[in-house]
């Protein structure tokens, strides 16, 4: 109740997993919805927003209020119909999609004045916006939303034509590509979101190739730019990890929650070279027709709250650019959760090995496992070696996701074992009966670091919750990917003056530092994203005198 009356009066609250953030926002909706304006509830994925709104149902109907689910699989000819309903349940990404179309439907009128004007040039129709406006918004997980998704932009395409047989040259540059050597022809840059630089040697090469392009594409510019796309699909774009190939189709991955997103594409060429590397059917090319940043989306909301698990640290930084004041709630009853110490290892082998020994012995006990992985790759690889030991498990990933709502339900059982990717973090109620209570609870065991600690720690909330027994177990090697990309220069040569029987320490300090140095990146361009829109929509607006 504290959660949910401080929610209406703007508040982010910080609330423990499993203290019942789901009811606490249903309640905020109810007061919030009384008000009869619009109101939208972001959940962190499509299942959660279908689940939450079917859960809570009940409660709207006893409240006098009708609430809405809008997933990807909701057809657009009953958008405007569940817009209607006091209370909509959809993602961030499914809201600005909506928001951005009916913006190109209204030809950029937002203020009231021209948007009446324009109704009144348009009397009711078939295009008309499906959104009833923007008012109040209750973010469920809002640091995902809000911190690490804020300066990813939502792109509205528009199909074009391809005057200059860019298709045509990308199939080209995909066989041409293979003569092209990392390091010798073109440097790579992790740190840098996997930009490419192509070397002197590299562009005399590209050079000598680019005979067997058009004219068109035979100038400096065009060729340089058609390489390094082709570039980036071979050595950027890795498959079952930012994409699956689905019914002859490239679907990307969303990696912050690990499920597939159809009908979405990669602008500027990026997605029909990685088609044409896979080798399926090339797409045609669209043309940006808009776009924009989810935090600058949630700014044009008049009511903005929410609540998540994990808001520590991102105190000023949310009242800085959303205005937000963060109040915790303290938890019902004391944490039992267990974090045990970090395992760590020289190199991912050992870790592997040693993380399958893990699983066995824990379902040696009848410990229900949940297995915690970034990547696809990750989650199949380790489902086979389990699967080789005799062992049966279960997998929760983009490819295997139809049965998640089954797999979410049994994963709490004596016996079970489950391997998911981030399908299983945000927002998964994992329910456990006594039986488990008393041999220890759900126990969670985590393949892979994340950039920030925070979405560690979302994975350790399955367990444990409401203050059930639990334990949580982080494995971490020096191959790891966070180590290898984020890890400062100046740390190396301080690194190797730790003795080496303090290899534990020194692998356990250096993911520290490696998420430190990640989570300092992202803040300067969530930032720096902030900045250069409050400068735009200063050099747009009108000052008067």
């Amino acid at each position: 109740m504290i959660a949910a009356l401080c929610m209406t009066k703007g508040y982010l609250i910080q609330l423990a997993p499993g203290e019942g953030k789901t009811l606490a926002v249903a309640i905020a909706a109810v007061l919030t919805g009384w008000s009869g304006k619009p109101l939208h509830i972001v959940t962190a994925n499509d299942y959660l927003a279908a689940r939450d709104a079917e859960l809570m149902a009940p409660l709207y109907r006893s409240s006098g209020l009708s609430v809405a689910a809008i997933t990807s699989d909701t057809p657009p000819h009953q958008l405007s119909e569940c817009y209607r309903h006091p209370v909509v349940y959809a993602t961030a990404k499914q809201l600005l999609a909506d928001y951005l179309r009916d913006d190109l439907r209204l030809n950029g009128a937002r203020d009231p004045l021209r948007r009446r004007l324009w109704q009144m040039q348009n009397p009711q129709g078939e295009n008309q916006p499906v959104m009833r406006g923007l008012y109040a918004v209750i973010i469920d997980e809002a640091d995902g939303i809000l911190i690490d998704e804020a300066t990813t932009p939502l792109i509205i395409a528009s199909a074009e034509e391809d005057k200059a047989n860019m298709l045509g040259a990308i199939r080209i540059a995909r066989n041409l590509v293979e003569e092209l050597e990392l390091d010798t022809d073109y440097t790579l840059y992790a740190k840098a979101g996997g930009a490419v630089h192509l070397t002197e040697q590299g562009k005399r090469k590209v050079d000598r190739l680019s005979t067997s392009f058009s004219s068109y594409w035979r100038v400096l510019t065009r060729r340089e730019e058609i390489f390094i796309l082709a570039i980036m699909a071979r050595d950027v774009f890795q498959k079952d990890r930012h994409y699956i190939i689905q019914d002859g189709a490239v679907v990307i991955v969303d990696e912050s929650t690990g499920r597939s997103m159809p009908g979405r594409s990669w602008s500027h060429g990026i997605h029909q070279s990685i088609e044409a590397r896979v080798g399926v059917e090339l797409t045609p090319l669209t043309k940006i027709s808009a776009r924009m940043t989810f935090q600058e989306f949630f700014r044009h909301y008049h009511r903005l709250s929410g609540a998540s698990g994990t808001l520590h640290g991102l105190d000023w930084e949310l009242w800085k650019t959303f205005g937000l004041l963060v109040l915790r709630v303290p938890p019902r009853t004391p944490s039992k959760l267990k974090v045990l110490p970090k395992q760590c290892f020289i190199n991912r082998q050992d870790k592997l090995v040693c993380f399958i020994d893990q699983v066995e012995s824990l379902h040696k006990r009848g410990v229900p496992v949940l297995v915690g992985t970034r990547r696809i790759l990750d989650s199949e690889e380790i489902a086979g070696h389990i699967r080789g030991r005799g062992l049966s498990c279960t997998v929760l990933n983009a490819k295997e996701h139809e049965y998640e709502a089954q797999a979410v339900a049994l994963a709490g059982e004596r016996h079970a074992i489950t391997v998911a990717t981030n399908m299983a973090g945000r927002g998964t109620d994992i329910k456990i009966s006594n039986e488990i209570e008393a041999i220890g609870g759900l126990h969670v065991l985590m393949f892979e670091a994340h950039e920030s600690p925070r979405i560690d720690w979302q994975l350790f909330g399955r367990a444990g919750r409401q203050g059930a027994p639990g334990s949580a177990q982080p494995f971490v090697s020096l191959e790891e990917e966070l180590i290898k990309k984020y890890t400062p220069s100046w740390i190396k040569p301080i690194s190797s003056l730790i003795p080496d029987g303090k290899t534990s320490l020194k692998i356990a300090l250096l993911q520290w530092l490696s998420q430190r140095y990640a989570h300092d990146i992202a803040r300067r361009q969530r930032s720096n994203l902030a900045f250069m829109q409050k400068q735009l929509r200063e050099q747009l607006g009108f000052t008067k005198n």
